[in-house]
């Protein structure tokens, strides 16, 4: 049993890297996807500007301008991009707080059609982009099965184009402290109070103009119409109640919760009784199996020593006798560099006493290590 969850954990935690790994390499596709879109859309607008420079150049020529295609926008239908390409791409980690809705009226600040006022048509989080109604329109490659509709027979199609959400700024009627009538005015910044999340759990705050306090009220939804069809469902039979849960019988059946669980899954973490029985006894069985081998002699008394050193380390204390013992041997076997130097008093004392006695000077065992007080067997050559 011990084994399956070794295993469980060290299966969680491989898939943790993994996925933590796969987040960077997303994070980096994001990023050259983005730079991609960037470099193609200076070229669009490059291609668009050179196709408006022909017109310019066709108009001074007149009958003598060269034949390059039925229209302008014909001519730029070219090497149009598609509706795909022009979608930006998606930010890796979106807004926490996305203050613009459907309905709403925002000002843009970059691009061609800057400084105009529009109503937001579509908002997208994951690019972190709006689209305003009639604003920042571009040309786009339209499928060749689109040709030919509603009596066209044109390779391209306007079509409004994302925005990024740095580049407009909402609009709301604010009165003028002087005159006291309502005008319209950009707001900077937006406030967030009073965040708040329903029973279906949908986050919802207030915005409020900065510095001023004033609301700027959510746009309306329009509620969409439906229409009864002969294929729907009809109420009476939405409504009627088929089951009714009691405490006798559980509401799901075991066998449909094992399903769910996974039962042969590497992360499950939540056995059954007669699983974890079965693995308590396969763990017996190996240890008994373990216990029948053939034990030789010296295996029983290496097992022996082990088991009495591991009972000695668990019933032995350290009393005083026993560490004042550890202190004299730690001293006893300390180097000569941290041993209690001797006096230049006693050293002489030493020198005199020796050579008093006839025997010339001879260190004491406290000045000079062991090896240099052996006597030589022998003296050396003349």
């Amino acid at each position: 049993m011990e084994r399956i969850i070794r295993r469980t954990l060290l299966a969680k935690a491989s898939a943790a890297r993994r996925y933590a790994k796969e987040a960077q390499m997303k994070a980096a596709y994001k990023r050259m996807k983005r730079a991609q879109y960037d470099a193609m859309l200076r070229d669009h607008h490059r291609y668009v500007a050179k196709i408006r420079d022909e017109l310019v150049e066709d108009v001074k020529m007149g009958p003598l301008a060269p034949i390059r295609g039925r229209d302008a926008k014909d001519r730029i239908a070219r090497d149009l991009p598609t509706a795909d390409a022009m979608r930006l791409p998606e930010v890796p980690e979106p807004r926490k707080f996305f203050n613009i809705a459907v309905g709403d009226r925002v000002v843009i600040l970059a691009g061609k059609d800057r400084n105009k006022v529009g109503v937001v048509k579509e908002v997208e989080p994951d690019t972190d982009s709006v689209k305003v109604q009639g604003l920042n329109v571009y040309p786009i490659r339209t499928p060749e099965y689109f040709e030919g509709l509603d009596g066209g027979d044109a390779p391209g199609m306007d079509q409004e184009c994302s925005i990024a959400y740095t580049d407009v700024r909402l609009v709301h009627p604010i009165e003028d402290p002087k005159t006291g009538t309502l005008r319209d005015a950009i707001v900077k910044k937006v406030k967030i109070t009073d965040i708040r999340k329903d029973l279906q759990g949908k986050r919802t705050w207030t915005r409020l103009v900065a510095f001023t306090g004033t609301e700027i009220p959510w746009p309306k939804k329009q509620e969409p119409e439906y229409e009864d069809q002969q294929c729907d469902t009809k109420r009476m039979d939405a409504e009627e109640r088929t089951y009714v849960p009691t405490l006798l019988k559980p509401p799901i059946p075991e066998g449909v919760v094992d399903e769910l669980r996974g039962k042969f899954s590497k992360f499950r973490d939540r056995h059954d009784r007669e699983y974890i029985e079965q693995k308590i006894r396969e763990d017996e069985e190996e240890k008994a199996r373990k216990k029948a081998r053939v034990v030789t002699p010296l295996m029983d008394i290496n097992r022996k020593i082990r088991r009495d050193k591991i009972e000695k380390g668990k019933t032995q204390k350290l009393t005083s006798d026993i560490l004042e013992q550890l202190g004299r041997t730690m001293a006893q076997s300390a180097t000569p560099l941290l041993r209690e130097r001797s006096k230049r008093s006693k050293i002489l004392e030493d020198i005199e006493r020796q050579e008093g006695a006839g025997f010339g000077f001879r260190p004491s065992l406290g000045q000079l290590p062991s090896r240099n007080l052996e006597t030589p067997s022998a003296s050396p050559p003349s």
